[in-house]
């Protein structure tokens, strides 16, 4: 997706407590020391997401390069992040946007690239990846969606996901990554 004529932006909502995994997921680490927030920054630069926005609780450190929102209610649905993320995109020159929770480090490249493609090449509102017929993360949302995510009175992101079928895509990975949702630190150990 030509980064000119499609730019795409990526809410990452990691401003969670964490209060199961027993901390913020944004600072928790994989294997191989990186953090979750890093994890999700380093594929979301690869795609070519521009801007990068993190929506973190107080105190969480971003990589240089990211918009930092802070969410000073850690215990609040995700779709408050969200709406705080695409808040900072108001005046972004950007067609779309990215939600990506941070319990979900384990995405792929190419997962992030099949989804932009489809998004290009269908004209769908919303983009879906999908793993063995089970619906992940992250999911694209068209300019056009906003309003409704800013608007939405209940269930967040799968309501406006929901209300309108036929305007959204879905794209089947390969990658088991997408439907990998970190809660506990028992998810992080277990593998997938």
């Amino acid at each position: 997706m030509s980064e000119r004529t499609n730019p795409v932006a990526v809410v990452i909502i990691g401003a969670g407590a964490g209060t199961r995994f027993g901390g913020p997921k944004a600072e928790a680490t994989l294997g191989d020391g990186r953090r979750f927030l890093d994890a999700i920054v380093e594929t979301s630069k690869s795609a070519g997401l521009d801007p990068i926005v993190a929506v973190l609780p107080p105190g969480v450190a971003a990589p240089a390069g990211v918009r930092v929102v802070v969410n000073a209610k850690p215990d609040s649905e995700q779709i408050v992040s969200a709406r705080l993320g695409l808040a900072q995109l108001t005046s972004a020159p950007v067609t779309s946007a990215l939600l990506w929770p941070v319990d979900h480090p384990f995405v792929s490249l190419e997962s992030v690239l099949a989804i932009l493609d489809v998004a290009r090449r269908t004209g769908a509102h919303i983009v879906v990846p999908v793993h063995k017929s089970r619906r992940g993360h992250p999911t694209w949302f068209h300019r056009d969606t906003w309003r409704e995510l800013m608007t939405v009175a209940d269930g967040g992101a799968r309501a406006v996901i929901r209300a309108q079928p036929a305007r959204v895509g879905e794209v089947e990975v390969p990658d088991a990554g997408v439907l990998r949702d970190i809660d506990t630190r028992g998810d992080l150990e277990a593998g997938f």
